[in-house]
């Protein structure tokens, strides 16, 4: 295994079960179906498919969520010990640093993965600009996956129904946003309002 814990989606699949509680373990299995379900329905091909014997969507499906039941003072701790740079949404709110804390987990268990996979992880919850259809895909997943209580089947088909992996984007975008301010969990980041930003800009130059 080259020196690192996971090689396999197998091995991948194992750790998350026995390092994840159940809720987060099933989550992860269908955000990591989901992206790929989200990236065929849009026959996006502009992403670097696969890698080690991962394709793109299982693995950052898998990897997105590695650190999400760490506390903020352990996710805190973490990019402390490894560098990590965080963004003032980040430090102010550090459950939202659970997408940096787990691409680099990753990269520690499975070694140098794409860094557009990186990226779509580290981005998948609030979303920033210039994210491409890898990140989009896993940032539109991470919303709609079917464990998503909140949603309801014809919402989620709702959001694919968009046209194109920009407009569905934005329109999750827009409704998680919405989810954000009534449930209290915090204001819109500046990576979410600049995402926002730009898929309005991208939307109106027809894509």
């Amino acid at each position: 295994m080259s020196g690192y814990t996971i090689s396999t989606v197998e091995e991948f699949d194992a750790y998350l079960k026995e390092h994840l509680s159940e809720h987060r373990y099933r989550h992860c299995l269908g955000v990591a179906e989901t992206t790929e379900r989200v990236l065929s329905h849009f026959g996006c091909k502009d992403y670097q498919r696969e890698w080690n014997g991962f394709s793109a969507g299982v693995f950052c499906g898998l990897a997105h969520d590695l650190a999400r039941e760490k506390t903020d003072e352990a996710l805190l701790e973490y990019c402390e010990q490894n560098s990590l740079s965080l963004t003032e949404a980040e430090r102010i709110s550090p459950v939202l640093s659970h997408g940096l804390v787990s691409a680099h987990m990753a990269r520690t268990l499975c070694g140098e993965y794409p860094d557009s996979w990186y990226r779509a992880i580290c981005v998948h919850t609030t979303g920033d600009k210039g994210m491409d259809e890898l990140a989009l895909a896993l940032f539109v997943a991470d919303f709609i996956e079917p464990g998503r209580k909140f949603l309801t089947e014809d919402e989620r088909q709702r959001y694919l129904s968009q046209g194109s992996l920009v407009r569905c984007a934005n329109a999750v975008l827009c409704d998680m946003m919405s989810h954000w301010k009534k449930k209290g969990y915090h204001d819109a980041s500046e990576q979410s309002v600049a995402l926002s930003k730009e898929l309005e800009m991208r939307i109106r130059r027809g894509e």
